[in-house]
């Protein structure tokens, strides 16, 4: 590997291009996610309307005081989890079309401010510190190479695996498959014997006791696979995985 001064100027000038391009997608990103707003929808007999907060959450559920005549209380369950499937539709919707117009604009913005990168200094992948680098990251692929099939399986396997989560009474049970809720379900007993605003709050309570548990294993999605953790964590530092190649001291 043989880097001068020309090779270095011109990586780095790409790497600013890339850069630009990068920050112009998170402007989007940002500015499509910062115009979402709540969004509410009823069934079609208007027996229930579920209230999406900004980030997604369970913000409300109110229940028509006739909504046992309109749609019965058997049908309560399935009604909530149509309203909430739908409501999830439209937000998707709303978030596409802003991240749309947002991306068009960030396109036709020419003058995006990048900070320019820091000035480094060329290294010698020849020296012995540089070979050393290099054996590092080949053993840390061959390391991430080794778990990528139980990965792979492990994440497919959760993204199909209904899991169920209950509020504190086990009234109510919300199932979730990934990070979509796909059925929820009331001990009928209890929907018959308690009155309407205990109803919504253990709903809301339960649907969002669920989602919860999705976004912690987001966080945790390489627990158990240590080196494919180690390779995501460098593939985000450029400037390390260049050092460690000898190219930069």
């Amino acid at each position: 590997m043989n880097l001068d001064m020309a090779d270095a100027n011109r990586l780095m000038a790409e790497l600013q291009e890339t850069a630009a391009e990068l920050q112009r997608e998170l402007r989007a990103l940002a500015s499509a996610s910062g115009e979402l707003t709540p969004v509410t929808v009823q069934d079609e007999k208007k027996a229930v309307t579920l209230t999406l907060a900004r980030n997604g959450a369970v913000e409300s559920l109110a229940l028509d005081e006739d909504w046992r005549d309109r749609i019965g209380e058997d049908a309560l369950a399935f009604t909530v989890s149509t309203c909430y499937r739908n409501a999830l539709e439209q937000r998707a919707g709303q978030w596409m079309k802003a991240y749309a117009e947002n991306a068009e604009q960030a396109a036709a913005d020419a003058e995006v401010s990048v900070p320019r990168p820091a000035p480094v200094q060329l290294g010698d992948p020849s020296a012995d510190w540089g070979i050393e680098g290099r054996e590092q990251l080949r053993a840390m692929y061959d390391a991430a190479d080794a778990e990528q099939q139980d990965f792979l399986a492990h994440r497919a396997q959760r993204a199909r695996q209904a899991r169920d989560g209950v509020n504190s009474s086990k009234t109510v049970t919300v199932t979730r498959e990934g990070d979509t809720i796909t059925a929820v379900k009331l001990d009928e007993r209890w929907v018959r014997n308690t009155n309407d605003v205990v109803i919504e709050r253990e709903i809301v309570s339960a649907m969002n006791g669920v989602m919860a548990m999705a976004a912690r294993e987001r966080e945790n999605k390489y627990e158990g696979f240590p080196a494919i953790e180690q390779i995501a964590k460098l593939g985000h530092n450029p400037r390390e995985l260049m050092r460690r190649m000898g190219a930069i001291r």
